[in-house]
């Protein structure tokens, strides 16, 4: 095969693994599914969940206009949500590049260029802000250790986790929580208290 040919081929051949590749996911997410139907019913719905956003998402491409998707160098909308889903759920846990590719069936590269001219930012990049702002979050509406929300936010150890925190926000995570607490308590009414009442000495907040 020319060089030429080899080209063209190219993205046909990315396209197909990309199809493989999803194939793939759909399956495993409906085997586990079927198995723990029995056994574990909220697992089962979360992962027909998962499948279900899946379809739909193959769907709205297969059908998204010609023109549409013309994205002069952005991802189109059915890939844009199908990363942004994938990353919400799976943001307590490692995500690869190899996972990313598999859900748009484009090269490397080529993600990697589109995603940053989509997001204003790479890849990871993205991933790394969306884990601090679960952090806050977290952070907010419960009285978790550091350590734990670390880990459910799909980062090594706390350590990990104060130094990205660091670097995107500008302070320490005990800090950014005792300084937001502190907020939180001052703006939240203040009760009248009757003789001999108890009432409580402040209110959480379950928003940011």
């Amino acid at each position: 095969m020319s060089s030429i040919a080899a080209l063209a081929s190219e993205p046909r051949e990315h396209s197909r693994q990309g199809e493989v590749a999803w194939t793939a996911t759909l399956l495993e997410l409906l085997t586990v599914a079927q198995s723990k139907v029995e056994v574990d019913r909220q697992t089962a719905q979360a992962y027909l969940s998962r499948a279900t956003a899946l379809l739909a998402a193959n769907l709205e491409r297969d059908t998204e206009p010609k023109a549409d998707s013309a994205f002069r160098g952005r991802l189109p909308r059915w890939q844009v949500q199908r990363l942004v889903a994938y990353i919400e759920e799976n943001l307590d846990q490692p995500i690869t590049s190899e996972d990313l590719v598999a859900l748009t069936g484009i090269s490397a590269g080529h993600l990697f260029r589109t995603f940053k001219a989509t997001f204003g930012q790479t890849p990871f990049a993205y991933i790394a802000s969306r884990r601090v702002e679960r952090a806050q979050q977290m952070m907010l509406t419960s009285s978790d250790p550091l350590c734990k929300i670390a880990l459910d936010c799909g980062l090594c150890d706390q350590s990990h986790l104060t130094r990205l925190f660091r670097r995107l926000v500008g302070t320490t995570p005990n800090e950014w929580r005792r300084e937001y607490a502190r907020g939180l308590f001052e703006s939240a009414p203040r009760m009248r208290a009757a003789p001999d009442a108890e009432f409580p000495v402040g209110a959480r907040s379950s928003q940011m």
